[in-house]
């Protein structure tokens, strides 16, 4: 009898032993990722082309959060602002843009859905902190699109 209440008590302590170990989901956790440091805050970028001006503030609020503000005025005005969020589709958010130069720059991608059928995608150069570009569904504002072209950073 004491021989089968030790193998019930080995077995009992090897589920809970189980029970306590992380998924393997549980342990491909993204990385921690550090909140980056501008060089200035908030960071204000800009696109002037004739007539039509567009600009992008942004200040971070955690590791994965921005606030933004989005001014159009020209031809149509528009005002957008919000949280954005790192875009979970990519590794954290990671891809490339093209400088002015032509050179690949690495940009964070970070996501804000105004509604179902609103997205906007703001994608920041996080190396040099020298330009943005904003990606938005055609549905977001059909009268007054914004410009897809690279934002520069507008010293202070």
């Amino acid at each position: 009898m004491m021989h089968l209440a030790g193998i019930v008590v080995m077995l009992l302590a090897a589920q809970v032993a189980a029970a306590e170990q992380p998924s393997r989901d549980e342990q491909r956790q993204e990385p921690r990722r550090a909140t980056p440091h501008p060089p200035q805050s908030p960071l204000r970028f800009t696109l002037v082309k004739g007539k039509e001006r567009q600009s992008l503030e942004v200040t971070y609020l955690d590791p994965k959060t921005i606030v933004f503000k989005i001014a159009k005025s020209g031809a149509c005005s528009r005002h957008e602002q919000g949280k954005a969020r790192i875009a979970g589709y990519w590794w954290l958010g990671a891809e490339t843009d093209e400088n002015e130069a032509g050179e690949a720059i690495a940009v964070q991608e970070y996501t804000y859905s105004k509604n179902n059928q609103c997205t906007i995608d703001l994608r920041i150069d996080e190396g040099e902190w020298l330009q943005a570009t904003i990606r938005e569904s055609t549905e977001c504002s059909p009268d007054c699109h914004l410009s897809a072209e690279s934002m520069r950073l507008r010293k202070q």
